[in-house]
């Protein structure tokens, strides 16, 4: 796995980062992937990026500069194992030295790491058949010791839970004289607590389809954990019910599924009708056993399994989290007179904030930068659908109040009703610095004079996806040499502190203000600074997207 070596001492030894997203920013924010406190450092300052099986590393508009093996970084270049990246007085080594154990490996388990529950043991499948290991008749208690083993083994031939629970039904119906097998483990989301796992009649590997069972019976494994004998169900006082008089039940086994006393999770059932020879308490006792073996194996199944969909979740999520920065522009782009700077930091793994750079087919450029309503993985949904969108209609030479217009109804047709995107987009013609926009119940972005003076963007309309058919205003000015656009999300001017104190319009036109003769690089450092130094440790409650084009000066 590729990773960053972030060099601390002289011997050579560092802090390890792996390389695990698609982008990997570097600088001394907090808000960086890569922290580091070097005074040099800017704040956000470069980043590595993969690009399929290789990465790269670009600067992004640092104060001071980044090197690669003691080269400048002025556009992206690759990286190549050992490489050493320079920032300030801090180096950071790339290592890409990807491996993968080859052959196979042989593990050799004592049955007791299989009643270990925090253990979970993988073994080749080792098919062992059940009418195999229960031939013998259990007249002793010195026979249960060789149940233990026996069962032990034959449970840790199967892979997953389902395949677990069935293996147990088998050896139920092996051990005992039971009819029918019932396995229920406790489920939070069944309306009485329990969900049966496995129902079957000897004999017969199908499912049962209806399945009832005394509830004095359950009662008396689940809730005080205690295993039930009954040889004559129809005459116990104690069990005796409608539900066993009904289906001709003569005697009963029921014992809970533990890993310690004081925790049932489940339990199995077994009972034989009025034609059958009655259970004793030699059965009890097998059962018992086998129920207490069986629990361990059946607890690491289900912790297996939700390991395993923890670990898809997971990755799902990396998947969306590419998918999304991918969405992103790569580099900012290059004009000349004009400098462009973007940036997003989302809340949650992914986010719901969307900004672009878009070259027209005129030689104008597109900025936007949209906030879809909510958080999560609904809100990245909905964000690439605006992405897309605005993307299809830039491509057809859609002009810019047609692009709004079409995306609107996209969404208004597309989206449900709970769901909008508010958006600013506007078309720079570098040629004059003119600028037109449309602001889609967006916050104001900024424009910071030349004079220092602040000027509102707010022209627009209602957020998208909201009106079928709205209509929207066209705003347009200039922006003039050494002039800034600072498009913004609600996570940098609602972004909170400590003490729940927004940061609010005035904190940030003052940061604009003060840092006009900047380059778009240092203004985003500013802003990002001075946010950071006003929240300090209260977390972050929206994503947080900052766009700048920067008119140079002359």
């Amino acid at each position: 796995m590729a990773q960053l070596i972030v060099k601390t001492g002289d011997n050579g030894s560092g802090e390890k980062i792996p390389l695990s997203r698609l982008r990997t920013t570097i600088g001394r924010s907090a808000r960086s992937d890569v922290c580091i406190p070097d005074a040099f450092a800017s704040r956000l300052h470069a980043e590595v990026r993969q690009e399929g099986d290789g990465f790269w590393l670009q600067d992004l508009g640092s104060a001071n500069g980044t090197r690669y093996n003691g080269t400048p970084v002025k556009m992206p270049i690759p990286l190549s194992s050992g490489g050493e990246i320079q920032i300030g007085e801090t180096t950071i080594v790339f290592d890409d030295e990807r491996f993968q154990i080859q052959g196979g490996a042989t593990l050799i388990a004592d049955f007791t790491d299989a009643l270990d529950p925090s253990k979970t043991i993988s073994l080749q499948s080792r098919k062992i058949p059940t009418t195999e290991l229960l031939k013998e008749q259990f007249s002793s208690r010195n026979d249960l010791l060789g149940l233990i083993s026996k069962v032990g083994v034959a449970l840790l031939s199967a892979s997953g839970l389902d395949e677990t629970l069935n293996q147990v039904a088998s050896l139920v119906f092996e051990a005992v004289p039971a009819e029918r097998c019932v396995i229920m483990l406790r489920d939070e989301k069944e309306p009485d607590g329990m969900k049966i796992m496995v129902a079957r009649i000897r004999g017969n590997d199908e499912p049962l389809q209806e399945v009832r069972i005394s509830r004095t019976v359950m009662d008396e494994v689940l809730k005080n954990g205690k295993s039930v004998l009954t040889a004559d169900a129809q005459h116990d006082p104690k069990f005796a019910s409608q539900t066993i008089a009904l289906q001709g039940i003569r005697s009963v086994l029921a014992v809970p599924l533990s890993v310690d006393e004081r925790t049932v999770f489940g339990l199995i059932y077994a009972d034989s009708p009025t034609y059958e020879a009655t259970f004793t308490e030699e059965h009890l006792n097998i059962l018992t056993t086998l129920a207490s073996v069986a629990a361990i194996r059946v607890e690491n199944a289900k912790l297996l399994e939700e390991r395993f969909q923890r670990e898809r979740m997971e990755h799902e999520l990396e998947l969306a989290t590419e998918i999304q920065q991918r969405f992103q522009p790569s580099a900012p782009p290059q004009m000349d007179g004009y400098e462009f700077q973007g940036i997003s930091f989302s809340c949650y793994e992914i986010g719901g904030d969307y900004y672009d750079f878009i070259p027209r087919h005129d030689g104008r450029m597109l900025v936007a930068l949209g906030d879809v309503s909510g958080k999560g993985t609904a809100a990245a949904l909905l964000m690439s659908s605006l992405h897309a969108a605005i993307h299809a209609q830039v491509a057809a030479k859609s002009s810019l109040e047609q692009t709004i217009l079409s995306v609107n109804q996209y969404l208004a047709d597309n989206t449900p009703a709970n769901r909008f995107v508010t958006l600013f987009v506007a078309e720079l013609d570098p040629s004059n610095g003119m600028l037109k926009y449309i602001n889609a119940g967006h916050n104001p972005p900024l424009i910071g004079r030349a004079d220092g003076s602040i000027v509102q963007l707010s022209s627009g309309g209602f957020p998208l996806g909201i009106i079928p058919g709205a209509e929207f205003e066209v705003g347009e000015t200039q922006l003039n040499p050494g002039e800034a656009l600072v498009v913004y999300s609600d996570g940098v001017s609602e972004a909170n502190n400590i003490r729940d104190e927004e940061f609010g319009m005035e904190r940030l036109s003052d940061v604009v203000s003060k840092n006009l003769k900047a380059s778009a690089a240092g203004m985003r450092d500013k802003v990002e600074s001075a946010l950071s130094a006003f929240t300090q440790t209260a977390p972050a409650n929206d994503d947080i997207t900052l766009v700048i084009v920067k008119r140079a000066a002359l």
